[in-house]
């Protein structure tokens, strides 16, 4: 079991963020202590690193809620599964080109500090 200080600092979210998702019902199942203070259960922490993931990928909140409702026990079919492999398709072409435009911003850094260095070379020599 796990306090929510516990929970926002594993996964580098506010206090706020943490009750926002349980009031949109993308975290259930909160327990809380005598004195109402939540408890964050395994079964949550699955929940919220899922949530997290989705979330890290691009997904809106519906787009989240959707994915999330598969993975619990929502009421389930062909379409719903279909649509949430369109929507997870989605997410990895903008992944992709996420990770395509840092591999170019990457070859620009290395061309800039090689530039500095020979540069920086030529100063010495002098």
């Amino acid at each position: 079991m796990y306090s929510i200080k516990e929970v926002a600092t594993k996964f580098n979210v506010t206090y706020d963020t943490l009750r926002y998702y349980e009031k949109r019902g993308l975290l259930t199942n909160i327990e809380r202590d005598k004195n109402g203070r939540r408890i964050y259960s395994e079964e949550n922490i699955d929940d919220l690193n899922k949530l997290i993931h989705l979330r890290h990928l691009g997904a809106s909140i519906a787009e989240t809620e959707q994915i999330l409702n598969l993975f619990g026990t929502q009421a389930k079919s062909v379409e719903a599964y279909d649509a949430g492999i369109e929507l997870l398709d989605q997410l990895e072409v903008e992944t992709n080109a996420k990770i395509e435009g840092l591999k170019q911003q990457q070859v620009f850094l290395q061309k800039k500090r090689q530039k500095f260095e020979q540069e920086r070379s030529s100063l010495v020599e002098k």
